[in-house]
């Protein structure tokens, strides 16, 4: 029942070591699992999951492919321990599909919860990203959920200019150059039609509340940060599941039909994917 203790998973998609990124991994564990406890208050247990194993490569058709297969994995191990729901933690939304069908209990992707969380507070939103491999991707989950005629008409998701210094330094309270560059791309987005920025990067919110950042300065437009939407739909939908037992859709054509648990194992088991 609501208010009742939940297990979270949170699978970050990247190993704890974060190679060829940043040397810093102990700081965005730290600050990752704050952030959720303040998020989610305290009937809410968060579990950051760091892969055993990652092709670091998630821009990558394929290589992304078979890092979805361990974020999935992941996922089941997940519920199979207790836990109520899940969010995928890319904001791309890697692995959300299948998670989604594989999985037994509800599964969030956090740039899909973005989006919808937008419609409700402004007219069009921008969504701006970290790498320019997730432009197109995070361009077709626009269209795949239906949401191209919330979204900016030109150039609706954007590359800005973070890099894993200026974000390590920003969470540091050093300087705020983070914050600058994507206010800077932000600001482009405002004057092509923007009245909602989404931001797209799961260790931004420890950030934005180090420094207040709520809004693009000036501008009255908000700020929406992936990963807390994530958290909260999955809070809410594993509390719908428990007090009214709503449940995805298992009609024959419904798009998230869970297979044959005893199948999945069995191919889990034969393609070592545990």
């Amino acid at each position: 029942m609501p208010g009742d203790h939940i297990k979270i998973y949170w699978p970050i998609g990247l190993t704890r070591e974060m190679p060829g990124r940043t040397n810093r991994s102990d700081l965005f564990d730290q600050a990752l699992n704050d952030y959720a406890r303040m998020v989610m208050g305290p009937n809410v247990e968060v579990t950051i999951g760091w892969m055993k194993r990652t092709t670091g490569m998630m821009s990558s058709l394929y290589l992304g492919m078979i890092n979805d297969t361990q974020i999935v994995s992941d996922i089941l191990d997940a519920e199979r321990d207790g836990y109520a729901a899940a969010t995928v933690g890319g904001h791309w939304d890697p692995a959300l599909a299948a998670a989604r069908e594989a999985a037994r209990i509800p599964v969030v992707g956090p740039g899909e919860a973005a989006m919808l969380l937008a419609g409700t507070l402004g007219r069009r939103f921008a969504f701006l990203t970290v790498m320019e491999g997730y432009v197109p991707i995070i361009e077709n989950n626009i269209r795949s959920y239906g949401l191209e005629p919330r979204a900016i008409g030109r150039r609706p998701v954007r590359k800005f200019g973070m890099t894993y210094e200026n974000i390590v330094r920003c969470l540091e309270g050093k300087d705020d150059a983070f914050l600058v560059e994507f206010t800077k791309t932000a600001r482009e987005c405002i004057a092509d039609g923007a009245d909602v920025i989404i931001a797209g990067g799961q260790l931004f919110g420890p950030i934005f509340q180090k420094h207040g950042f709520l809004t693009i300065p000036d501008t009255g437009v908000p700020v929406i940060e992936v990963s807390a939407c994530g958290l909260k739909l999955a809070q809410t939908l594993a509390e719908l599941q428990r007090s009214v037992g709503l449940r995805k859709s298992e009609h024959v054509n419904a798009p998230f039909r869970t297979p044959p648990r005893d199948v999945v194992d069995a191919m889990r088991r034969k393609f070592n994917i545990v």
